[in-house]
Formats: C-alpha cells, structure tokens, sequence
C-alpha cells in the first residue's frame, strides 16, 4: 500500500514538473513560504525499526537569499501488526534551511530541532533531538514550488515517560509549498 502512494506522488511530481514552463527564482529575504508533505517514514528504537507514512506541514521565512528560519508540524503513523494500533509519533521542529539559488532547481540543507511525541505500545514519551535533512526544490512558477527531501531525527534527550533508549526517524517525502 505505501509502495503505491510513494509510485503515485512520484508520477504526480513528474506531471507537474513537465507542466511547469514561467520563469522563478527561490525564496527571498522576508518572503515566506507555506508547503505540505508527504512521504515514506522508518521509526526505530534499539535495533528494531517499523516503515510507515508521514504527512507534515512547514512554514518557511526567508532571513537572507540563502537562509531561512523553519517550523513545522509532522505526523507519522507506523503499524505494528495487523491486528495492533499503530504507533504514532507527532514532531514539532524547529531550524534553519541554508539553500542555494541554481535557476530553477534549488538543493538546501535542513538543520533544526525537534520536540516530539511518541505513542504506542500502550506507552508514552516526549523526546528532544537534532534534526538534519537534505533535499531540492523545483521552482514550478514565482510562487509555487515542488521539493525532495530526505531528513533524520535521533530523540536522545527524553524529558517524560519511558520507551527505547535511542528512538529515531527517518523520512523521504515530497513537499509541495507556496510562497507569499
């Protein structure tokens, strides 16, 4: 199921990169951007790791042409088995983006940090760690953009509850965003 929305959120990239043709330029000094996304997420804790989905939304304000501050929420859900909940792990991120301006194609580089937490299990924990993500954006018009993106959280510093001793989670989603 997820190998299919991951296929179907690629063909739909791919059809509005091939429908894209005005001119653009990245995000600018105190231009803000608000996107969405969707992607295939890893959760793992020790040495156990579960796939499931991820949707999140960012909000983006451009500080220089090259950085911005970052905030964002994002939502994934991992199923345990077949006939238990799923886990559930809700972020709050906060960071900085430092991206490079190539025409229309834009690689940038997340740094931030995230506050989250993590249900399942029957259990609870709220967590703090680093946040790193990689990625590029595709500058479809002036104010419309498609991106790429990779990132890792690792939640080391526990502040309640109890759970894995070293929790993390990896994403690959797509993100679509405008920019005002």
């Amino acid at each position: 199921m997820l190998g299919r929305l991951f296929h179907g959120l690629l063909v739909a990239a791919a059809v509005i990169l091939g429908a894209a043709p005005s001119p653009a330029r990245a995000t600018g000094a105190d231009e803000k951007q608000i996107s969405a996304s969707l992607g295939f997420v890893l959760a793992g804790g020790g040495d156990s790791a579960r796939p499931g989905i991820q949707a999140g939304v960012e909000a983006t304000m451009g500080l220089t042409d090259t950085w911005a501050g970052r905030a964002a929420l994002s939502n994934s859900w991992q199923p345990e088995a077949p006939s238990a909940r799923p886990g559930h792990v809700t972020a709050v991120s906060l960071g900085a983006t430092y991206s490079l301006d190539v025409v229309r194609w834009v690689p940038f580089v997340d740094l931030g940090f995230s506050l989250v937490d993590l249900r399942g299990d029957g259990t609870s924990s709220q967590r703090l760690g680093p946040q790193v993500g990689l990625g590029v954006e595709y500058l479809l018009s002036r104010r419309w953009t498609l991106a790429a993106l990779a990132r890792f959280d690792t939640f080391a510093l526990r502040l309640r509850g109890s759970g894995s001793p070293h929790p993390w989670l990896a994403c690959a989603a797509l993100r679509i965003g405008r920019v005002f």
